[in-house]
């Protein structure tokens, strides 16, 4: 840490040195934005965030690229035997979310700033609606894909599909502006106090995870393939609860 300290000379009296210890601007800087409101709950927040990033991120590394826009393809699910467990998983690390975010708004992370909450309660709020598109694929999605070919199991099968568009635009926008949001208040503000590179690093892949719904919505499907952003996006937001419940737990040794 940046401390610099400085011993005034002993007077002529004798009296004893005083010694004082002065912080750097950046110091002090830091120590304003990791006074959480509730520390607790700062730390149990971040933890959870650390374990949803994973689960998402190792969900995603095995989900099959999208083409050709939002519906899922009976021909995609059927040729996936582990759709349902890659959904599961990614379900679970919704659920971590959207449990994370609003730990981290009771902690307060940014207790100076309106943005903070408005972020967090958007990635919150976006990823209630969000689980449902994978706990629908998850559990309901892989067996009717068999059904597709019957007239009557493509019926059930299409309107789940709209279910699921219907869940994704609620949640999915919602959810990136709050991501979005997050990672460029650490690029202004240095919130957990990541190296510059990795804050920057951490915009960069955020922005690039709007694309994949960008070319689906828009038939721009050249872009679908850059839903493999979302693993670096959610592997930063893990790093980032896992600093965040860093910092906590110091302040919490230290009170």
């Amino acid at each position: 840490m940046d401390i610099h300290r400085y011993v005034k000379p002993q007077n002529i009296a004798g009296t004893a040195i005083k010694e004082e210890v002065r912080y750097s601007p950046i110091m002090i800087s830091m120590e304003k934005q990791n006074a959480f409101r509730d520390p607790a709950a700062a730390q149990a927040g971040g933890y959870v965030l650390a374990i949803a990033g994973i689960l998402v991120a190792g969900g995603l590394i095995f989900h099959p690229i999208p083409s050709g826009g939002f519906e899922e393809k009976a021909s995609v699910l059927q040729g996936t035997p582990w759709w349902s467990l890659i959904h599961i998983a990614i379900a679970a690390g919704f659920v971590g979310c959207v449990l994370g975010g609003f730990l981290m708004l009771v902690a307060g992370i940014t207790p100076k700033n309106w943005l903070g909450p408005l972020f967090w309660g958007s990635l919150a709020t976006g990823m209630i609606f969000f689980t449902g598109v994978s706990l629908i694929n998850g559990w309901v999605m892989h067996p009717l894909s068999s059904l597709a070919g019957d007239p009557n199991g493509r019926v059930v099968f299409d309107a789940f599909n709209k279910l699921l568009i219907g869940y994704g635009w609620l949640g999915n926008p919602l959810f990136l502006f709050g991501l979005t949001g997050i990672s460029f208040l650490e690029v202004a503000q240095k919130v957990a106090g990541f190296p510059t590179w990795l804050s920057v690093i951490g915009l960069l892949v955020v922005l690039l995870s709007w694309l994949r719904g960008i070319g689906s919505a828009f038939g721009l499907h050249f872009l679908e393939p850059f839903i493999m952003a979302n693993v670096p996006a959610f592997l930063w937001l893990g790093c980032y609860g896992l600093k965040i419940s860093i910092l906590a737990r110091r302040l919490l040794d230290n009170p």
